[in-house]
């Protein structure tokens, strides 16, 4: 009841809480915010000591956070690692980049550069990529300029094209192979930023 509320919050905490209860709030609602991140964040059965198991998985996540960014049709200007350890403690280490960036081998080596500063041996629970500072920038002519000058920006097109048709399983970094095939980041797997939207089924080779 509202008077249990406001006796044990006061008047304005009681009386506010007890309007949201029954669905009553005068506040606006803001369905079109400006997206400020896309990332995707994993925590691990077990705390993973290993660099080279580490660097695997934030190429996963690096992979599928850029090719959400392509699909909203956007780039960014920052890549952010987040590193959890077994005692659950927390950093997040970070780069802005001198251009802005939607591919998958621009944003995985950042997040590797980041991560290569990164003690594992205590242990890591969780791993997140994500990147951040956006723009609407689908069309733009991106280089990979800092890692050899090659672009990248037409092989991901023909990435995008590829998992359109065939579906997400179809084609992805080859850090992501593994004794099981390939393993790329899906919708649902502690992701945040935008849906993807339809998706084919994955596909598997006969």
């Amino acid at each position: 009841p509202e008077a249990a509320l406001v006796g044990a919050l006061g008047q304005a905490n009681g009386r506010h809480l007890s309007l949201l209860s029954r669905g009553v709030d005068p506040r606006p609602v803001e369905p079109d915010q400006k997206l400020k991140s896309i990332g995707h964040e994993e925590t691990f059965a077990h705390d993973h000591h290993d660099a080279d198991t580490l660097g695997r998985e934030a190429v996963r996540m690096a992979d599928t956070v850029a090719w959400r960014l392509r699909r909203g049709g956007l780039v960014a200007r920052t890549v952010t690692i987040k590193v959890r350890f077994g005692d659950f403690r927390t950093i997040t280490r970070s780069t802005t980049l001198p251009a802005p960036v939607d591919d998958g081998p621009v944003v995985a080596h950042h997040a590797l550069a980041l991560l290569a500063g990164v003690d594992p041996a205590p242990g890591v629970r969780l791993l997140g990529v994500t990147v951040s500072g956006l723009l609407e920038g689908a069309g733009q002519q991106l280089s990979f300029e800092d890692a050899g000058g090659a672009s990248w920006h037409q092989a991901s097109g023909a990435v995008d094209a590829i998992r359109e048709r065939f579906g997400t399983g179809a084609i992805g970094p080859a850090a992501a192979v593994g004794r099981d095939g390939l393993r790329v980041k899906r919708r649902g797997d502690g992701q945040w930023g935008p849906d993807d939207g339809p998706v084919a089924p994955d596909w598997t080779p006969d």
